[in-house]
């Protein structure tokens, strides 16, 4: 997840596309599980199980677009010499500032901060009751802790031989069915920043037995894209990759239950609760309609979170010829209207002639396109 030459807009740019957190199936597994763990006070927002689970990847998605995002998912904890000497670090960011300079602690990340950040936002978010945004930063809180439960996360040895992707998405890709998360009895947290500090250092343990369960695999079979290299990495680091993946989902619950008690155990109401089952939870494009269409045809779209959003329409050499959208818009359903004889909506205050046209729709986590047919 890391590079020595961070400063870099690009590279980041690049990392950030190459290693997103543990995969996004590993992240939807810890936040859609953590439910389990609820108690059954809380069994109002059991309903978060979905929404948790489609939003888990949502902090990865934003490192393309929002840089101060990028050093949230790590922590080379082993790049700070006093953890060498004495296996911790202080846990006031002011204080490690001061101590090693801003420009030090982002390139070697701030992942405990960004979590114990998380955790504030969500205990504010039950206080003023707002449960569908409570429910996304708690999938951004899920997403922080599962990164502070992959071991690569936590080290400036991030990547030997190419082993992050290996390890935290082909591995778990390929055995994911033998990976079962069952919850536990939830508990209450009394220090946040000595628990996230706390399971960030049990799990840095766990750096040398990945990177020797690599380097065994490939003595065994040096095609790491082979069945048999993942099958002897999976013997060998299987075990306690579970053990990970369900102190992750557990320790969400864990957050969860705590900002809730802390902003006072408040209960939602029966519309709040159709509210939280009816939060968009997936990006979408549908075909317009109708289809073919002269001169007019709907465009529909959702978009599950605030941003820019841009809906544009190509001819088939890829010409710009019309922009329907350009502006920033709230989470929610969205209609708008194309009319090809419009001469204001279309590129070049041209009409349209008859033929294929592509629509595309660019809310800067999601991109997706379709065909529409002018018959005149």
């Amino acid at each position: 997840m890391k590079n020595n030459s961070r400063n870099r807009a690009a590279i980041i740019l690049l990392l950030s596309i190459i290693f997103v957190g543990w995969g996004s199936t590993a992240h939807k597994m810890i936040n859609k599980n953590a439910t389990l763990s609820f108690p059954p006070q809380m069994k109002e927002l059991l309903y978060w199980s979905d929404i948790l689970a489609q939003h888990a990847s949502d902090a990865d998605y934003r490192k393309d677009t929002v840089p101060s995002e990028y050093p949230k998912h790590f922590i080379d904890i082993d790049s700070y010499p006093e953890f060498n000497s004495t296996g911790k670090i202080s846990q006031d960011y002011d204080s490690v500032v001061a101590l090693h300079g801003s420009s030090f602690v982002l390139d070697v990340g701030i992942l405990p901060w960004a979590t114990i950040a998380a955790y504030d936002t969500l205990k504010n978010c039950f206080k003023r009751r707002d449960w569908n945004k409570a429910a996304l930063i708690a999938a951004d809180l899920g997403h922080y802790v599962g990164d502070g439960h992959q071991p690569l996360h936590l080290t400036k040895n991030y990547n030997p031989g190419g082993l992050h992707t290996r390890f935290e998405k082909n591995m778990i890709n390929t055995y994911q069915n033998q990976i079962q998360i069952t919850g536990d009895s939830v508990q209450y947290i009394s220090n946040i920043s000595d628990f996230v500090f706390g399971y960030i250092y049990k799990n840095y343990a766990y750096v040398d037995s990945v990177i020797n369960g690599d380097a065994a695999a490939k003595a065994y079979n040096s095609d790491t894209k082979s069945s048999g290299y993942y099958q002897k990495l999976w013997e060998l680091t299987g075990s306690f990759t579970i053990k990970l993946l369900n102190q992750a989902s557990w320790n969400l619950a864990n957050l969860i239950y705590t900002a809730w008690m802390n902003a006072g155990s408040p209960l939602p109401s029966a519309t709040d609760i159709s509210g939280i089952k009816n939060v968009i939870t997936t990006f979408k494009l549908y075909q317009n309609y109708p289809n073919p269409f002269n001169p007019a045809t709907t465009i529909k779209y959702q978009i599950p979170k605030s941003g820019w959003v841009q809906l544009k329409v190509f001819d088939i050499l890829g010409r710009e010829v019309a922009t329907l959208v350009n502006e920033f818009q709230t989470a929610g359903k969205y209609l708008v209207q194309f009319q090809a004889d419009n001469k204001q909506q279309t590129a070049n205050h041209k009409q349209l002639s008859s033929g294929v046209y592509i629509y595309r729709l660019n809310s800067g986590y999601y991109v997706s396109t379709k065909k529409l047919l002018l018959l005149k």
